[in-house]
């Protein structure tokens, strides 16, 4: 047990060495590598130590908690570095330079305290629950800063403003952000697949086409196989991504489920017949979805989320997809574009596969009391 654990570790290693690298390039930070180590426990979730150079986590928290909550605790750490070497402040500790370091490197507003809180910044990322990229306490200024604007003295109101509209360029926040309830959410979906199949590239093509959410497609390392496995990751308003992540995992179901039935038609021409059936059926369903959207004349049949979503709202301003766009920048600061990949294709599994797509219908999930939906379940 004890060489399994030697060579986990020995693997967390290289990969904390790894992120530590992207980290930096990602967000342009000028960091030499520290001496990494493993060591800690389940109070002490992180280290850092100016005097030689050791940044140290908790095998506990590799352990035990998803591989972004480890980066969390990681970027915190490297917040620390960062105000020793590149600041050369010893006495930072989670003071005004340390949280700007900590937003320097992209870090969730939870993991900008003390090691000691940075329990509940797991608790909400284990949960899935909303993250955003401001901080509490720069909010919390702003809005004292626009509160002085209001005053009877003009130039100590026009400093206020000015002093304001200054943090909140710096930290990518605007006017509109701080006066809505609704905040930005980032959800990863773990495919649980080393490579990203074609079919499920268009799923996240109708996810941003129809449901007003940014996707990305990366990775995530999972410390327990020691591998990386290829993630979805939604970022949008809350209830936009909440109904893109019920979309996803119903097409994947549906997919499946409808290719069961079917592949016997096409059991000569294999994978090749399985792949054209999923990306005809997607086709499909997303004609649906976006003859959907177009305004009717007559009353319909019960009309799918990407319409339901939209009917008493406008669509999403400019200065809301500003906001989106500073959000999708602030986690993914160097986003690369995709190339669209070809491949060989089975006519007649596609093509009989986009009519039965145009029939698929998404409905809301279900919740308590609500009588099942045998479109769900089929």
């Amino acid at each position: 047990m004890a060489l399994v654990d030697s060579r986990l570790h020995t693997a967390w290693l290289s990969q904390l060495a790894r992120e530590h690298r992207d980290i930096c390039y990602q967000y342009g930070i000028a960091l030499r590598l520290p001496v990494l180590a493993i060591g800690g426990g389940e109070r002490q979730l992180g280290s850092w130590s100016a005097v030689d150079r050791r940044l140290a986590l908790s095998p506990v928290l590799i352990g035990r908690h998803p591989w972004n909550v480890t980066l969390q605790v990681l970027k915190h750490e490297m917040a620390h570095q960062m105000c020793s070497e590149l600041h050369d402040r010893e006495d930072a500790g989670h003071g005004a330079l340390f949280r700007e370091c900590c937003l320097q490197l992209g870090l969730d507003a939870p993991f900008h305290r003390a090691s000691g809180d940075l329990a509940e910044g797991i608790a909400a990322l284990d949960a899935g629950s909303a993250s955003t990229e401001k901080g509490r306490q720069i909010i919390a200024k702003v809005r004292k800063l626009l509160a002085l604007g209001t005053s009877d003295n003009e130039h100590e109101a026009a400093l206020a403003v000015q002093r304001a509209e200054e943090l909140l360029a710096r930290h990518r926040l605007d006017f509109d952000g701080l006066a809505e309830d609704q905040e930005l959410v980032h959800r990863t979906i773990n495919t649980g697949g080393r490579t990203l199949a074609m079919y499920r590239k268009a799923i996240c093509a109708i996810l941003e086409g129809c449901f007003g959410v940014r996707v990305i497609c990366a990775s995530l390392y999972d410390p327990q196989a020691d591998c990386s496995f290829k993630t979805i990751e939604l970022l949008g308003r809350e209830e936009e991504v909440a109904v893109a992540e019920h979309c996803y995992h119903f097409l994947e179901n549906r997919l499946h489920t409808l290719w069961q039935r079917h592949r016997r038609e096409f059991a000569d021409h294999g994978r090749i017949a399985r792949k054209s059936y999923f990306l005809g059926l997607l086709a499909g369903f997303r004609e649906t979805l976006e003859r959907s959207r177009r305004p009717a004349t007559e009353p319909a049949e019960p009309q799918p989320i990407c319409q339901q979503g939209r009917q008493d709202r406008e669509l999403p301003t400019l200065r809301q997809q500003e906001r989106l766009e500073a959000f999708v920048a602030f986690r993914f600061p160097r986003l690369r574009r995709m190339r669209k990949q070809g491949g060989s294709m089975d006519r007649a599994a596609y093509q009989e596969a986009v009519a039965a797509g145009r029939k698929i219908v998404l409905r809301r999930p279900m919740t308590d009391g609500e009588q099942e939906d045998p479109l769900l379940l089929t």
